[in-house]
């Protein structure tokens, strides 16, 4: 199954790297392979560990039996040595004062015997007697000890089943960690055509209506009065947001802020000025320098903050942007400027690997909603 799951990753790798450039689709289809390879990885994982913990289990309970038997064959061990000093101290006793009770054993103390006959009621008697008692002992600790055997035994092949099971474990974890790796690379290059390919779109349109601004025709630049500005021509590309060119202190401070870092290069995970900013890391940063804390990740924004219309945005506002690489979630985030090169459309944004923070027009493709701090 592992060696599996390596060629599994290894030609999903090869096919990524022969797709110059992918298509947005063909990336999509290729991560949602690797997101569905990833969650079988994941469950084996998951039952992987569930047999390891088992197994340990099993090991932690053999090793508390083997430890009880332990105790029990020592126990045994000097119950019998006890057992035999106090049996030879009561026949030498009973040997010195007469005071045996066992009729043999008194046969030496009543009858004219000699020595030779003396000694041999004594070894039939009371060293037959304790001979018997320590043989009783010892088969009983002979058996405890085979039992300990067996149990060390066992506990050898279960000590090499977990060992088996823990590198079973961390080998599906590497394997896991790769995958998700190639998921985060694969997805982030997708976002970043998808948004190459939506601010690629929206400019497009811009450029329509300024050239349709111009030369006077109809539409929204015609009825209008042929503004040979873009702003008002500007105002109808999209159609999905409108806003007005200042807001409240707040947002023109958090905006103020972001436009100080127009030309910083797009970092991901970057939160630092003059050096890098990803998408939600400079929203987060420019609010601050407005004295205002949001969260720190697209997602995390739009799910705290404060939801406003789209077609009432002021300066600072913040758009938000949903399953841009398939992933089902929020994962872009831009900030509304109001006025500039696009008019009423225009925003602020670290957009992608590549790309430096610039103004944009704003575009349509997985807009979710608006947000104030």
């Amino acid at each position: 199954m592992v060696s599996g799951l390596c060629g599994v990753v290894l030609a999903t790798s090869l096919t990524v790297a022969a797709a110059a450039p992918p298509s947005i689709t063909s990336l999509r289809v290729q991560v949602q392979r690797l997101e569905a390879t990833l969650a079988d990885q994941q469950r084996r994982s998951d039952a992987l560990s569930q047999n390891f913990d088992a197994i340990q289990a099993r090991l932690v309970n053999l090793d508390h039996r083997i430890r009880r038997m332990h105790d029990r064959i020592n126990r045994v061990h000097n119950e019998a040595r006890l057992t035999g000093r106090l049996l030879r101290g009561d026949a030498v006793l009973a040997y010195i004062y007469g005071a045996s009770g066992d009729a043999k054993g008194l046969s030496l103390f009543t009858q004219n015997s000699t020595q030779a006959q003396a000694e041999s009621i004594y070894q039939q008697t009371v060293i037959g007697d304790i001979a018997a008692v320590e043989a009783r002992y010892n088969r009983q600790e002979r058996l405890l000890v085979a039992d300990q055997r067996n149990l060390r035994a066992q506990r050898s092949e279960i000590a090499a089943a977990t060992a088996q099971a823990a590198s079973l474990v961390a080998q599906n974890h590497a394997i896991a960690v790769h995958t998700n790796a190639l998921v985060a690379s694969m997805s982030a290059r997708l976002r970043s055509l998808v948004l190459q390919a939506a601010i690629a779109a929206a400019q497009a349109a811009a450029r329509r209506n300024d050239a349709a601004g111009a030369s006077g025709s109809s539409g929204v630049a015609g009825q209008l009065g042929g503004s040979a500005g873009a702003n008002a021509a500007n105002r109808g590309f999209t159609g999905l947001i409108a806003g007005v060119a200042r807001g409240n202190a707040a947002g023109m401070r958090a905006l103020g802020a972001a436009e100080t870092q127009l030309g910083v290069p797009y970092l991901w995970g970057g939160e630092s000025p003059g050096v890098g900013f990803d998408c939600s890391g400079l929203t987060q940063w420019a609010w601050a320098q407005a004295g205002v804390s949001i969260p720190r990740t697209a997602a995390a924004q739009y799910e705290a903050l404060p939801h406003v219309s789209l077609k009432a945005l002021q300066p600072g506002d913040l758009l938000f942007y949903f399953n841009l690489d398939g992933d089902n979630a929020v994962d872009h985030v831009t900030m509304y400027v109001g006025s500039g090169p696009y008019g009423s459309q225009t925003i602020i944004a670290a957009s992608h690997s590549g790309t430096r923070i610039s103004l944009d027009p704003s575009f349509s493709y997985g807009l979710i909603g608006a947000a104030r701090p």
